[in-house]
């Protein structure tokens, strides 16, 4: 119950704050998204994908992948992933990444031409690219600082570190972070893209603590074992639950962890004078249901591991 609360508390903190507009840190390159010629359908246009002769050379430019629809994205991360990142012992590192872009289709946010669209082409090109100079191809981050993580990230996978699962998840949070900020930076730039609007700006929040707890995991796993000295059990469930949510390589968190950071950030709390019983008690429920869906998550795996153990 005390978990329950302390992840309430991060939810309801978490709304409160403002959706504060993206800071742009000095770049000021202006990138063009989508300008049709005159005359051409735009669905057609977006219902197509134009850089399938960029995959094999992962040299796909950021106007290029800004350009394909999420479907075409998803299955670009699923070429990667199948077909060059298991020599780098990362073709499970981006389900994640699988999982969100799914998230935008069934939401249908992030279509081409929109703020949300070029942060998170921003986010694939880094990949992209990274990937091609761990591997060797190219040697190219094409101004995205975060090609240089990535390629970091594969180098120190591919030789057998970053084994542990802080260390793991530090190095991954950092690289995917500094491609949403550089994305950031572009899209604002950019005048030929509208601002997001606030409910976009608010899950863009949560996706930043996400990566924060990534970040720190070892910290807050601390934090908790000292706040349940008493309570063994409680640091123990804890740790799980926090492997769980942030495993990359699992889609099943991000789908939830996605879906209640989309209902948390229609709430407006502390903006729009809406009832904040309400908001709370809808927060609650969310929690709730998301913890239950760990606590399945662990009985199935206890009775697969069961299974395993009747076998032998």
């Amino acid at each position: 119950m005390k978990l329950l609360i302390i992840f309430g508390f991060v939810a309801l903190t978490a709304c409160a704050l403002h959706p504060l507009s993206p800071q742009d840190q000095g770049d000021q390159t202006v990138i063009t998204v989508n300008e049709l010629a005159e005359g051409t359908n735009g669905d057609n246009f977006y219902g197509t994908n134009p850089v399938d002769g960029c995959w094999e050379t992962l040299d796909c430019s950021l106007t290029e992948i800004e350009a394909m629809s999420m479907p075409s994205r998803l299955e670009f991360v699923k070429y990667m992933s199948t077909w060059r990142l298991d020599v780098l012992q990362s073709s499970d590192q981006f389900h994640i990444f699988e999982a969100t872009i799914a998230f935008f289709m069934r939401k249908d946010i992030g279509t081409p031409g929109s703020w949300l669209s070029l942060v998170h082409a921003a986010c694939v090109e880094a990949l992209q690219r990274g990937a091609a100079m761990s591997l060797g191809i190219s040697n190219n981050p094409a101004g995205n600082p975060a090609s240089e993580k990535w390629a970091d990230f594969f180098n120190q996978r591919k030789h057998g570190r970053l084994t542990d699962r802080s260390a793991h998840d530090l190095s991954w949070a950092i690289a995917e972070q500094t491609a949403v900020d550089y994305g950031i930076r572009r899209a604002d730039s950019s005048p030929y893209v509208d601002k997001p609007s606030a409910r976009i700006l608010r899950w863009m929040q949560f996706s930043r603590i996400y990566r924060t707890v990534m970040q720190y995991r070892r910290t807050i796993l601390w934090l908790i074992k000292m706040g349940f000295s008493t309570t063994p059990s409680v640091p123990i469930a804890a740790e799980a639950f926090l492997d769980w949510v942030t495993d990359v390589t699992d889609a099943t968190s991000t789908n939830f962890l996605a879906e209640m950071a989309w209902s948390l950030s229609s709430l407006g709390l502390s903006q729009d004078g809406v009832d904040p019983v309400a908001d709370s008690e809808v927060m609650l429920k969310i929690i709730t249901e998301f913890w239950g869906a760990f606590q399945l998550r662990r009985q199935d795996e206890g009775t697969a591991e069961e299974c395993i153990s009747l076998r032998k």
